[in-house]
C-alpha cells in the first residue's frame, strides 16, 4: 500500500510533489519573507507609474525621442538590478531561493531521493527553487 501513484509515465508522482512542497514550507519558515517580498507588488506598481509619468514629462519637456529611454529603464533598475546588488536576490523569487540558503540534511536526502540527484547537488536554496519550479510545471501541466 506504500506504492507511489504516478500521474503519468513521464510526470512526477503527486506524493513527490507534496514532499517538495513540505521542503519549500520548511525553508519559508526558516527564511521568512522580508520587506521586499511582502511589498513587491506595490513597489512594482509604484515604479512603473513613476517611470511612465517621468517618461511623459521628459518627453513633453525635452524633444529628443531617446529622452524616453531614461525613465523607461527605471523599472528594470529598481526592480531587478537594485535588489540583486543590495540583497543578492532575484526579482520574483522568495527569500529562501538564493545560494546562501541551506537545506538541512534530511531535506537534502529527500530531494536527492525524489530527483535522483547526488547528495549535495540540491543543498542550496537556488538549486532547490529550480527543482521546485520544475515540479510545479509538471503539476500545472497535469491540471491544465
Amino acid at each position: 500500500m506504500n506504492k507511489r501513484v504516478h500521474v503519468s509515465s513521464n510526470l512526477m508522482p503527486v506524493q513527490d510533489f507534496l514532499v517538495l512542497e513540505d521542503v519549500a514550507r520548511r525553508l519559508a519558515r526558516t527564511y521568512p519573507p522580508d520587506w521586499l517580498e511582502r511589498q513587491g507588488r506595490q513597489v512594482y506598481t509604484v515604479a512603473l507609474t513613476v517611470s511612465f509619468l517621468l517618461g511623459m514629462l521628459l518627453g513633453l519637456a525635452w524633444g529628443p525621442w531617446w529622452g524616453f529611454l531614461i525613465p523607461l529603464s527605471m523599472p528594470g533598475l529598481v526592480l531587478v538590478v537594485l535588489p540583486r546588488c543590495l540583497f543578492g536576490r532575484e526579482a520574483g523569487r522568495p527569500r529562501w531561493a538564493h545560494r546562501l540558503a541551506a537545506l538541512d540534511r534530511k531535506d537534502v536526502e529527500l530531494v536527492g531521493r525524489i530527483t535522483g540527484l547526488e547528495p549535495g547537488q540540491a543543498c542550496s536554496g537556488d538549486r532547490f527553487f529550480e527543482i521546485w519550479r520544475h515540479a510545479q510545471c509538471f503539476i500545472d501541466y497535469r491540471n491544465g
